[in-house]
């Protein structure tokens, strides 16, 4: 089983077609756990998630996979506009379903800026 030290995730590279169809897939889970992250943020007083102000873009900018055993998982950095982005994961198996897994959170941050390397996360 793979974790954050022990993992097989191949090195970032643009995003391309697949990439881009992976991620645009789950567009609309990606875009409700961001805004179920801004509630518990105001909710718990972080405002973590008021970076964003507004998405006006959903691009995934890098990609990178992982074969597993039930499929491929893939990581994505993901422009939301204004120099914002979040990391997603996400895993097709190998009858082509893709499902959402997470995004990259920590106690201190959930919103990345363009120069924080996409890296290997659980959730």
């Amino acid at each position: 089983m793979s974790d954050v030290k022990h993992n097989s995730m191949s090195e970032p590279r643009p995003a391309d077609e697949e990439a881009v169809k992976v991620f645009r897939s789950i567009k609309d889970d990606v875009l409700k756990e961001i805004h179920r992250l801004n509630r518990e943020d105001a909710r718990h007083g972080l405002h973590e998630m008021d970076k964003l102000k507004h998405i006006t873009e959903y691009t995934p900018t890098l990609y990178a996979t992982e074969d597993v055993a039930f499929g491929r998982t893939y990581f994505a950095k993901i422009h939301l506009g204004d120099g914002k982005y979040v990391h997603a994961r996400a895993h097709k198996n190998h009858n082509g379903e893709i499902k959402f897994y997470s995004l990259l959170t920590t106690p201190e941050c959930a919103v990345w800026d363009e120069d924080t390397p996409l890296e290997y996360f659980i959730d």
